[in-house]
């Protein structure tokens, strides 16, 4: 049996499409843990953890807590300067007034950290003050809730005790689902104790363990196991000669399934290891003998193992769930006579399964439908990492113990189908699907159109950008715009002010500027009474606090009497600018990574274009021709120009839904000095004329892209050493860009993509 699973391995692990497939996909999932970790204006990058993660491997965990704890006021203590720097910085008397103000409620915080922050030595893990403070805020909170996991266990145990010494609830209540989930919880964290509890950084062990990326590929590559072990032989009709060997029909279909697990597991292992090694290194290697609570986010867990166990079982379940869903692609394999209809019902599946899990809430009584599928599965963060109870009639029941039971029934049910449907034999033999249609597009009818099916449909051009389109779009419009109370108070009243100047409006404005005068002056009166001793000084600050609700809004309403003063000085209009910040890169987004990918998408599409035609030799051809080898090349260029026009714009566009959801934008027939970020423009054009300029300016970088790389495959005749080059020119300069090294973006085209930056 075992040489038989032996054979059943290597006639699809020695294949060298299978092997291609393997590496393309293992290089594909580093991109994609890179990819999805590139730090933004609220992400630090990853070097942050690592940074950390040094300085407190020795530490114990009194010394952790104090060094978190000093970083905390640290930073809190900066950002105040900064907060009170910036309101200075608007150089009026309520400004200057509304700074006092903050700093009396705070006494020696402003002149603590004013000497740190002027220095800039507060920047020890990253690059920025935000990040400094997320960074360091996320860490604080994660260590504080580990330090309380020892009164976490205490709460729960006192929970069922308080519950027991109410004589009420056991009287009319004691069969409830509440009361029973209580008393159930009670006994399954009963065993646990903080022993072996020592905090550590969440980031690696999370973002090793939940990437729904390497998932996915997992489930792509079983696709191509269960593929080349049923359909390809289906195809060849070689189940007529299996069924006539020795083994026959049990070991031979045993053996497929046998085999189907230990590709699963193993690859499992090849890929979550491949991750645990990406993050390792990245961020930092953490103590992985301590407990599985260390790790915040799976605080809640009620198991008793060490973050090490706590991998070794998840990567081994998410082999198992493969495995599961293996044997049902291979139950549908041997049932269809269409080698299409299986891997449409196993995508089917899959996709019904993330729909479920995407959309149900948590709190929903069809959460179970949430957690008990083939992506619930696989969540193994939610099966081993949290605790959770579904309600049976009235009844808790584990989370992981139902996930367990329909794992093994589903897993039973795919074996036995699949053995009773191959030893039936009613379907031994598959052939492709074809559908035959017309295509109204003639490809050699014109030389533009010959080239473009070759250089798009041949050459596979149009793949290559689709995906990378579908990559840029999706992080474009998956980006999270979170506008905080004060931008929602700009927002609110720029949508009122916008247009034309009218007496209404002024009013609006100096009703507003009343307001604020009003509350500092109140402020100043109460401050007066409490410096002449009238009232105490709690009762000042109680009575103060209603004010500083209404002050706390001034810094934005400074935005709305900038926009005021350039309405008065030019007769212009009002406009709520955010949205086109962001559009423009002045705020958020600096096109860094979607000229990366674009870039790399062009090169990647288009480094063939000329290559295959020193290749075969048809280059020498084109000579005689009645076009030439100049209008071949040039009919080239333009195609390859045209495309790279249109894929330039999805990013665009797709970043405009995603802010205009958020940030509306309107007025587009305003001059775009309207906009004061945009008033010192030497030239007077419309907003709308100023997007498509952008726009074009953009598709003038990637024109310049694409350019080059046609213009280099001439000069290299070799498509490796064409991308080798093209990304040597274009690529490396942006990732050193994306590293920290930002003199590197003046060596590649980012300045004409991204001018509105710096205007």
């Amino acid at each position: 049996m075992h040489q038989l699973i032996h054979f059943e391995l290597r006639k699809i692990w020695c294949k060298r499409n299978f092997v291609f497939s393997v590496c393309i996909l293992l290089i594909l999932n580093v991109f994609l843990l890179w990819y999805t970790s590139l730090p933004d204006e609220n992400t630090p990058e990853l070097s942050a953890y690592k940074k950390f993660q040094s300085r407190i491997s020795v530490m114990t965990e009194t010394e952790k807590a104090a060094y978190l704890s000093d970083l905390k006021e640290n930073i809190d203590g900066i950002s105040f300067v900064q907060e009170i720097s910036s309101i200075q910085n608007m150089n009026n008397e309520m400004g200057n007034d509304l700074a006092k103000q903050a700093m009396r409620q705070h006494p020696g915080v402003f002149e603590k950290y004013y000497d740190l922050y002027k220095s800039a030595k507060f920047l020890i893990f990253t690059d920025s003050l935000e990040k400094e403070k997320k960074f360091i805020d996320k860490l604080y909170d994660e260590q504080v809730k580990v330090a309380a996991y020892d009164t976490y266990l205490k709460t729960i145990q006192n929970s069922k005790e308080k519950f027991s010494s109410i004589s009420i609830f056991e009287n009319s209540q004691k069969d409830t689902f509440s009361t029973r989930n209580i008393k159930k919880s009670a006994f399954d964290y009963s065993h646990l104790n903080n022993n072996n509890i020592r905090w550590t950084p969440s980031e690696m062990i999370v973002s090793s363990t939940e990437s729904i990326w390497t998932d996915m590929l997992l489930i792509l590559l079983m696709f191509l196991f269960v593929g080349g072990m049923i359909t390809e032989e289906k195809e060849k009709g070689l189940f007529y000669i299996t069924r006539s060997t020795k083994y026959g029909i049990t070991q031979s279909i045993f053996a497929k399934l046998s085999a189907l697990l230990i590709h699963n597991l193993i690859f499992a292992v090849l890929f979550y290891c491949t991750n645990y090694l990406f993050f390792g290194l990245s961020t930092g290697w953490c103590d992985v003998t301590a407990g599985i609570q260390s790790i915040a986010a799976y605080m809640e867990s009620n198991l008793s193992v060490s973050i090490l166990e706590y991998i070794v079982i998840s990567v081994f379940t998410k082999g198992i769930v493969l495995f599961v869903i293996g044997t049902i692609l291979s139950a549908f394999c041997v049932l269809s006579n269409k080698t299409i209809l299986p891997y449409l019902i196993g995508c089917s599946l899959c996709g019904v399964s993330f729909i479920l899990y995407t959309l149900i809430p948590q709190a929903s009584k069809f959460s179970f439908l949430k957690y008990l599928n083939i992506i619930g599965f696989l969540k193994t963060e939610n099966l081993y990492g949290a605790y959770l109870n579904f309600n049976l009639f009235g009844y808790p029941v584990s989370r992981l113990h139902c996930s367990w039971i329909l794992i093994a029934l589903l897993a039973v049910i795919g074996i036995t189908i699949t053995y009773i449907s191959f030893n039936k034999g009613s379907s031994l033999q598959s052939k492709r699907t074809s559908i035959a249609f017309t295509i109204p597009f003639k490809p050699y009818s014109s030389l533009i159109r010959h080239e473009s099916y070759k250089i798009l449909i041949m050459n596979r051009a149009l793949i290559v950008l689709v995906l990378f389109s579908v990559l840029i779009g999706g992080q474009n419009l998956s980006e999270k715009y979170t506008p905080s109370a004060q931008e929602l108070y700009y927002q609110d009243i720029m949508l009122q002010l916008e247009g034309k100047q009218t007496d209404e409006k002024t009013s609006l404005i100096l009703t507003e500027q009343t307001r604020y005068q009003d509350a500092f002056s109140q402020i100043e009166k109460i401050d007066e009474m409490i410096s002449n001793g009238t009232i105490d000084e709690n009762v000042g600050d109680t009575m103060k606090s209603q004010w500083y609700s209404v002050t706390a809004f001034y810094p934005a309403f400074q935005r709305v009497v900038q926009q005021y003063d350039l309405v008065c000085k030019n007769d212009g209009n009002y406009i709520y600018d955010t949205g086109y910040l962001y559009l423009f890169g002045a705020m958020g987004n600096d096109f860094v990574l979607d000229l990366l990918l674009l870039s790399v998408g062009f090169i990647f599409a288009f480094s063939n274009v000329i290559t295959t035609e020193y290749r075969n030799g048809s280059l020498h051809l084109l000579y005689a021709t009645k076009k030439g080898k100049f209008k071949i090349i040039m009919s080239k260029m333009l195609v390859c120009s045209i495309t790279a026009s249109i894929f330039a714009g999805i990013p665009f566009i797709c970043r405009f839904v995603s802010i205009s959801k958020v940030f509306p934008m309107h007025g587009f027939s305003f001059l775009v000095n309207t906009i004061p970020y945009f008033q010192e423009l030497p030239f007077h054009i419309s907003v709308g004329k100023f997007v498509i300029l952008f726009l074009l300016s953009q598709i003038l970088s990637v024109l310049i892209i694409t350019s080059a790389v046609i213009l280099i495959s001439m000069w290299r005749k070799n498509y490796i050493q064409t991308i080798f080059f093209s990304l040597l020119i274009f690529a490396v300069p942006l990732i050193l860009a994306i590293l920290g090294f930002d003199f590197a973006k003046l060596l590649s085209v980012y300045p004409i993509y991204s001018w509105s930056v710096n205007v």
